[in-house]
């Protein structure tokens, strides 16, 4: 593979938050009973990340492999209660072919979901695929 991924990176706490300058709502106090299945939570506190179970490498464009081109891809997604990634959007960019193909390969990446308080929920990740030659 022309692909390299580092596992233990890979999610983090979003820093990309909405434009808004509201609290992200894992901080906001709710009644059990309002609880939204909808509500997009950031990992922290009481909301654990979502677990990589299984990912799949994005192949090398043969444009870029002949170009030398390297880099990451920076890409966002909420991953949902069944352990799938929606919603990607890439944050930083390579080149569109390597943005393309980090985008699909995102696609077919399992989770484990995000939980808060034992129960899964829908947790915002940010993903970096790393390219280079080998």
């Amino acid at each position: 593979m022309f692909a390299a991924l580092i596992p233990q990176p890979l999610l983090s706490r979003s820093t990309h938050e909405s434009q808004d300058s509201k609290p992200a709502p894992d901080t906001k106090p709710q009644a059990k009973s309002n609880a939204k299945s909808d509500e997009v939570y950031t990992a922290g506190g009481e909301v654990k990340a979502p677990k990589i179970i299984h990912y799949v490498e994005p192949d090398f464009s043969p444009s870029s492999q002949e170009a030398y081109v390297e880099g990451v891809v920076r890409l966002s997604a909420i991953v949902n209660t069944e352990g799938l990634p929606t919603e990607l959007k890439i944050i930083n960019g390579l080149n569109s072919e390597e943005d393309q193909t980090a985008m699909e390969a995102l696609k077919q990446w399992r989770f484990k979901p995000g939980t808060k308080n034992g129960q899964a929920v829908r947790v915002k990740i940010t993903v970096e695929i790393n390219f280079h030659l080998l």
